[in-house]
């Protein structure tokens, strides 16, 4: 038999998106804003002249579908609740099955991108470390052939005066040998022992040729010890 208006004496409604904090209702926003619904609407009739005496509300979820293409379906249903409160979380739940089942592949389609988007991103933030050490080891190694050629030119040019002194040093003793020869007294009357006070530094030693050798002596020094 037909409700008569007189019967009806309470109305509510709700529309998704005016706040509250109800069971379902995140779950809700997240879909319709992902699939770009229009937010639902939810009313509610208070029924009176029920048999038994006990109240009923009478609860109707309008769920728009989307207007622009793709287009989606209008999903529209109700059913009977002991109060408004338990019917509508009960018409969010139920809602939010529909629109999940009715866009199953929507959804399916939407995660899979997001999933591709995550690991492209992982991609590109590992691609991204990997030339940063590419970098970073290209330094280094600019880096020790700069040090390397640093070397060799240091001992390029500590050989070039020691083969310079060589043969200096053969020169005077070439002098010395036939002044012997000859006869000379090289000695002479004012022959003394000389100290390291007698010799004068080398002007044309750079400092950097000292503690390359001084280095060299140290290491030398192990290796006989040892």
């Amino acid at each position: 038999m037909p409700l008569q208006m007189e019967h009806y004496a309470q109305t509510e409604s709700y529309q998704l998106g005016n706040g509250g904090s109800l069971v379902f209702k995140r779950d809700m926003d997240l879909v319709s804003e992902e699939l770009e619904r229009p937010p639902p609407e939810f009313h509610g009739v208070r029924i009176h002249n029920q048999p038994g005496g006990e109240p009923q509300w009478m609860i109707t979820a309008d769920l728009k579908g989307r207007m622009e293409p793709p287009i989606s379906e209008r999903i529209l249903f109700s059913f009977k609740a002991s109060n408004w409160m338990d019917g509508l979380a009960h018409a969010l739940q139920e809602g939010l099955a529909r629109v999940c089942r009715q866009n199953i592949a929507a959804l399916q389609a939407r995660k899979d991108l997001e999933h591709a988007r995550v690991h492209v991103h992982r991609a590109q933030m590992a691609l991204a470390h990997h030339a940063d050490a590419i970098r970073l080891l290209a330094k280094d190694r600019r880096s020790l052939r700069m040090q390397r050629a640093k070397k060799d030119a240091t001992i390029t040019r500590l050989r070039a005066k020691i083969h310079t002194l060589e043969a200096t040093i053969r020169s005077q003793e070439d002098q010395l040998q036939e002044m012997e020869e000859d006869g000379e007294d090289i000695q002479g009357g004012e022959a003394f022992l000389s100290d390291d006070n007698d010799y004068e530094e080398d002007g044309f030693t750079e400092e950097e040729d000292y503690e390359f050798l001084e280095s060299w002596r140290g290491w030398d020094h192990s290796q006989r010890c040892g």
